[in-house]
């Protein structure tokens, strides 16, 4: 009899017991989903720094215990006066220096230095275009007819309201391609033709540039996304997938970054994903054309 009459106080306390954890257990939840890790967005030149010869291009500092953080303030540009294209980190006295800039700028070398570790945004060093090119900040700035375009900033010759102010992040800069709007075409622009309103850029997909041989256990180039779209995990991160393909351990193997590699002899080149659910898929590397 008692049994049965403590059975329904058994069951009210475990149904409190789970509403009183369900408010904690939720932003929890929520908290994880919106942390991002954006080190894989980075080139990494390891012992190497940049050293500005134009007084005029500016750097910021702080004190940042990894490059981790480092990279997530300079993809969100968050407390910079500019927008980051790339930083150095330094391992020595545990410090960010971000900067508007990156190696192939002007005014700007690449120097040795044993305590720095130099990042660059991919996007803004990168020569191709990853499916409609949403993401491309390269330096083109030539139609595929051959045309000049026209400064995003210009209303000559031809009027528009695609403003560098109105599409924050799209980097509507001088007169380069872009896609602010991910359109199917990819990266177009308007162009200084009175008679050629706009039109689209030759900027050819990655996958197209990328190429290796046999069966891609050479291939040491930056394809970093998946066949189906997916960005590749770093291989000295451990995070969303666990593995033993170690940068330290295997030194032969070309680990760089978060690139496609085929360290193990399957039928192609692969990489562990940033997607939970997807430990690793094959990348989209075409085969090298033999003369």
């Amino acid at each position: 009899m008692w049994v049965t009459k403590l059975l329904p106080v058994l069951l009210l306390q475990h149904v409190l017991l789970h509403l009183l954890l369900l408010p904690i257990a939720i932003p929890y939840a929520e908290g994880q989903k919106k942390r991002r890790n954006t080190l894989h967005e980075f080139k990494k030149s390891a012992k190497t720094t940049l050293i500005k010869e134009d007084p005029l291009l500016k750097i910021k500092t702080k004190k940042m215990n990894t490059p981790d953080q480092c990279a997530n303030r300079c993809i969100r540009n968050k407390g910079l006066p500019f927008t980051c294209k790339a930083f150095v980190f330094d391992k020595a006295r545990k410090r960010c220096l971000w900067f508007p800039f990156n190696s192939m700028s002007s005014g700007v070398k690449k120097e040795f230095g044993h305590e720095f570790d130099l990042y660059e945004n991919k996007d803004y060093i990168r020569n191709c275009i990853i499916g409609k090119g949403g993401s491309y900040k390269g330096t083109v700035s030539i139609t595929k007819s051959g045309i000049k375009c026209q400064p995003w900033n210009s209303m000559i010759p031809h009027e528009h309201s695609f403003l560098p102010s109105s599409y924050r992040g799209k980097d509507l800069q001088e007169n380069y391609c872009r896609n602010p709007r991910g359109e199917e075409g990819g990266p177009w622009c308007f162009t200084s033709n009175p008679e050629v309103r706009y039109e689209v850029c030759d900027i050819p997909q990655c996958s197209e540039v990328e190429c290796m041989t046999c069966n891609g256990e050479s291939y040491r180039g930056p394809m970093d996304h998946t066949e189906s779209g997916k960005i590749c995990q770093r291989w000295d991160h451990q995070t969303p997938h666990r593995h033993k393909f170690l940068p330290e351990r295997y030194p032969d193997k070309g680990f760089d970054d978060n690139y496609c590699r085929n360290p193990d002899g399957k039928p192609r080149p692969w990489c562990y994903t940033l997607d939970p659910d997807t430990p690793w898929e094959y990348c989209a590397i075409k085969m090298c054309e033999t003369e």
